[in-house]
């Protein structure tokens, strides 16, 4: 069965010049007490790197770059290391309810090069940017299918149609196949929309292996779609489809 992982990958001109970072989102509950998120740098280069990081929400409409906390602030990888940090928000009491957004930047500090003859070298640093949401309120994605239409033909698993979040946040979305009422339901993979956001539904295909059994011996008892939001587990939609 097809998985989805969400990793972010950022390759700048210069090869030794490049970031691993995990998780890329944030997508938590900002009021009450807070909440806090935990991100892995990985370097895979043959050089020491530093980076630092910083907030900022230029062209955002509702920021909470005011309510972060982000710790450390810098973070040194030796090669092929791996090094943490950070992020904690937590909004005032009051805040009005919806969706709130920040860019957390990851800048590469250039280091001094030890025995080297080369003053005219130019080096091009790693400049990662990233949009963390967070939210206030009972607020969930709202999912829309026009067209929807799921197909297995010679072992692949063929979606068509579009889907759409027309609710008041973003959010992953975990997709199973159901037979009658939800029973011996089958995860299919996620995807992440944003507010407002349409895709295909082709974003789903994949092809089944002999792991895949229950789908491949009983495909027409599979009549019924069930989306979960991956961060609360709600069933946000749930319908017989074709």
């Amino acid at each position: 069965m097809k998985n989805i992982f969400i990793l972010f990958f950022l390759l700048v001109v210069n090869i030794f010049g490049y970031v691993n970072i995990n998780p890329v989102t944030f997508d938590k509950k900002i009021d009450g007490k807070g909440q806090v998120q935990e991100y892995t740098l990985y370097n895979p280069t043959q050089n020491t790197l530093k980076y630092q990081l910083y907030l900022t929400d230029e062209e955002i409409e509702k920021s909470m770059k005011n309510w972060i906390e982000i710790f450390p602030t810098t973070v040194t990888l030796k090669p092929g290391r791996s090094g943490k940090f950070k992020v904690f928000v937590k909004a005032p009491k009051g805040a009005p309810r919806g969706e709130y957004l920040v860019t957390v930047g990851v800048k590469e500090i250039a280091l001094p090069k030890l025995n080297s003859i080369n003053t005219s070298t130019v080096q091009i640093l790693t400049h990662l940017k990233m949009d963390l949401a967070g939210y206030i309120g009972d607020l969930n994605p709202k999912i829309f299918l026009k067209d929807f239409l799921v197909v297995l033909k010679e072992n692949n698993l063929n979606f068509y149609g579009q889907i759409a979040n027309v609710g008041e946040r973003r959010g992953t979305l975990d997709f199973y196949l159901a037979e009658d009422k939800g029973r011996n339901s089958v995860y299919i993979g996620n995807l992440r929309l944003l507010k407002g956001e349409k895709i295909e539904a082709s974003k789903l295909n994949q092809k089944l292996t002999k792991y895949d059994d229950r789908l491949l011996k009983s495909f027409s008892k599979y009549n019924t779609l069930i989306v979960r939001d991956s961060l609360s587990k709600k069933i946000l939609y749930e319908a017989k489809i074709k």
